[in-house]
């Protein structure tokens, strides 16, 4: 490959891109174009397929089939080219406890071929784009996990990868570590025009993204924008409850105001693309409802629409 077609290629592109673990198959086949800069989230529960593809991108693991390339350089033919482009963060910290904040960065500074004055100023960059300079001489198995991470995602960063790889990067995290971790990958992406592809099962982190791609049992289920993909389950969810909700849901889908319609624990979820008022004034205490809550889309609904089947 040429110097000028690797600087046109996208960040990340897969095709058919697969896995499996004996008779399990973990990922089926995922079709990725990922351009330079943006933010890309794989969505889903654990368990579907969502720590696979990232291994695979990250060089980690080879495909069962299908091929992926991380700008321009094939990840099994061309590993060592595309693992120098990466910057990785896994579920599990893999910070040495033994090492103060600073050593650790300083190890994996050295590792990724820094050195001298260099290294010290991206070490000190990291340091200061964390928030961890009160921290950086304390050993880390003194940190709590939320400051631990944010040590995870500063290696990850210090050496200026082009694409970063996150995989579950806030889970078990409390709101104030994981707002601290996304305002840091936000600066990454507006300063030096990173890639980030992230992997979670909180939903809601991904609203910001520029695309979103929701896994189920190792296959794609929907893959668009977040604006796109809630507004095909409706301009606002109806959550109604009671012995009347059947009876509602049908008599909503039938004055074709229903996007799709879903069958819940304690009612239906409906996605309305027609007259609120309508089936407002349909939802009273006499028709057997208890409860109706309006509420705008999220990307939850739209996982439950595509993997939940709709109420007939």
């Amino acid at each position: 490959m040429t110097l000028a077609s690797a600087r046109a290629a996208p960040a990340i592109t897969t095709e058919g891109l697969g896995r499996d673990y004996g008779s399990v198959r973990a990922l089926d086949a995922l079709s990725l174009e990922i351009p330079r800069g943006s933010l890309v989230g794989l969505l889903g529960p654990n368990g579907a397929g969502k720590t696979t593809a990232m291994l695979l991108l990250a060089t980690l693991l080879a495909p069962s089939r299908g091929r992926a390339s991380v700008l321009g350089h094939d990840v099994v033919r061309d590993r060592t080219a595309a693992r120098r482009r990466l910057g990785l963060v896994f579920q599990e910290t893999s910070i040495d406890g033994l090492l103060t904040v600073e050593e650790n960065l300083r190890f994996a500074a050295r590792l990724a071929g820094l050195g001298g004055a260099e290294l010290r100023r991206a070490v000190a960059s990291a340091i200061d784009r964390a928030g961890l300079g009160p921290r950086a001489r304390q050993p880390a198995s003194r940190l709590s996990g939320g400051w631990r991470r944010l040590v995870d995602v500063a290696r990850a960063t210090l050496a200026g990868p082009e694409v970063l790889i996150l995989d579950e990067p806030t889970v078990g995290l409390d709101p104030e570590h994981r707002e601290l971790i996304w305002t840091m990958l936000a600066a990454e992406r507006r300063e030096r025009g990173t890639t980030v592809l992230f992997s979670t099962h909180y939903l809601a982190e991904a609203e910001p993204a520029d695309r979103v791609v929701l896994l189920s049992a190792g296959r794609v289920v929907a893959d668009d924008a977040p604006a796109v993909l809630r507004a095909s389950v409706g301009a606002e969810v109806a959550e109604v409850e009671g012995p009347g909700a059947e009876r509602l849901a049908r008599a909503v889908r039938g004055l074709g105001a229903a996007a799709t319609v879903l069958r819940t624990e304690r009612g239906y979820r409906l996605g309305l693309i027609g007259d609120r008022e309508a089936v407002i004034e349909l939802a009273t205490p006499a028709a057997g409802i208890e409860r109706l809550a309006l509420r705008p889309a999220t990307l939850e609904d739209v996982y439950f629409s595509r993997t939940g089947g709709s109420a007939s």
